[in-house]
């Protein structure tokens, strides 16, 4: 029985969403022979792939974020991350060049300035690819090669599938790409496959154990009135995720810092009316996260050390080498929704509809 059956059937979707992105995920995992054969139309013809230049925002940039280390240790290319109004308005563009790939994220497909970043490059004949959650959307129409993120129609807005089906896709392109430039071995791609699946089939236990973590630290989470997270390598992204979707899904007011800059100039406005939570894996700045979490319970509130060992406040156990980034926000996106039910929020709706009358984000 699920834990949480009381909550009402409308918000019960989005935790049936949620529970949506194993088979999502296995998916995704099965089409990448199409994934790398769609590639191959405007890859295979060029003999240098120089950059990766990813236009996205919101939780499409923190995907992208999230898989940028990934990416540039397997093909061995820069990978940068932008804004799409940056890209626009103030991206130097004469640094584009035919020699660099440019992916365009949007998870509804309608983002304006996204369409119109896709629109420039294009302009310049340069390659383009596009990540939507379907093909009909104007910026799938618009690029070279257009791939669905492999989401399937989320209901919500407040995306919790989409984030995690945008990183395996870029998972996957990734391999795709360095299989094409023979950066990878046949080999070594089951070894990524057997690597993969491990972390999909890890996220129901995930999922089960933030809900008995989440009854046993409830009382202590909602009191709090502003929550901050940290994280280095690639759970830095993942900490910009989980910020995002507490501010969005609850809403309130948080913040996101690396770990090291964490103890710079934040440190400073700590109080005990924040949550603080670092993600952290073993032999990964681990010492320095327990010192920053120990010094934060000790002197001003509860600290959550989100880890893989026994010695985190909450083990994710990871099972996965290349892919554990998926493992972690799983805590989150469920931790975001139980305290969002909590707090009485009604997740079909925005706070704000009536910003669309100041300001269009879409086209």
């Amino acid at each position: 029985m699920k834990l949480i059956k009381h909550l009402g059937s409308d918000l019960m979707s989005l935790m049936d969403t949620i529970e949506r992105i194993p088979v999502q995920l296995k998916k995704i995992a099965d089409t990448k022979e199409n994934l790398k054969n769609n590639l191959g139309n405007i890859l295979e013809a060029h003999t240098e792939l120089k950059r990766i230049v990813i236009v996205a925002s919101g939780t499409s940039y923190n995907a992208a974020f999230t898989t940028k280390n990934f990416a540039e240790n397997v093909n061995g290319s820069l990978v940068e991350v932008i804004y799409p109004n940056m890209f626009v308005q103030y991206y130097n563009h004469d640094l584009l060049s035919e020699e660099n790939l440019y992916i365009f994220i949007s998870q509804g497909g309608k983002t304006k300035l996204v369409y119109e970043a896709l629109k420039l490059v294009n302009s310049k004949g340069f390659r383009t690819i596009s990540l939507t959650e379907t093909l009909d959307a104007p910026i799938a129409e618009e690029a070279d090669i257009s791939l669905e993120i492999g989401s399937e129609n989320e209901a919500y807005i407040y995306r919790t599938l989409g984030y995690s089906a945008t990183c395996a896709t870029l998972y996957w392109l990734y391999i795709s790409i360095s299989k094409i430039y023979s950066k990878v071995s046949d080999n070594e791609i089951q070894e990524y496959v057997e690597d993969y699946n491990l972390m999909v089939d890890n996220l129901f236990t995930v999922k089960q154990n933030t809900l008995k973590w989440y009854k046993e630290n409830k009382f202590q989470l909602m009191r709090k009135s502003n929550f901050i997270f940290s994280g280095t390598n690639d759970l830095w992204p993942v900490a910009q995720e989980a910020d995002i979707k507490f501010m969005e899904m609850l809403p309130i007011f948080t913040n996101s810092f690396e770990l090291e800059e964490l103890i710079h100039g934040p440190q400073n406005a700590f109080d005990a009316n924040i949550g603080y939570f670092i993600l952290n894996r073993t032999n990964e700045d681990s010492v320095k996260a327990g010192n920053i979490s120990d010094f934060i319970n000790e002197e001003i509130s509860t600290c959550y050390l989100i880890g893989d060992n026994s010695k985190s406040d909450f083990n994710i156990d990871s099972k996965s080498k290349h892919f554990s980034s998926l493992e972690y926000i799983t805590f989150f996106q469920v931790l975001a929704y139980l305290l969002a039910t909590d707090k009485g929020r009604d997740l079909t709706k925005g706070v704000y509809p009536q910003v669309a009358n100041y300001i269009n984000k879409s086209i």
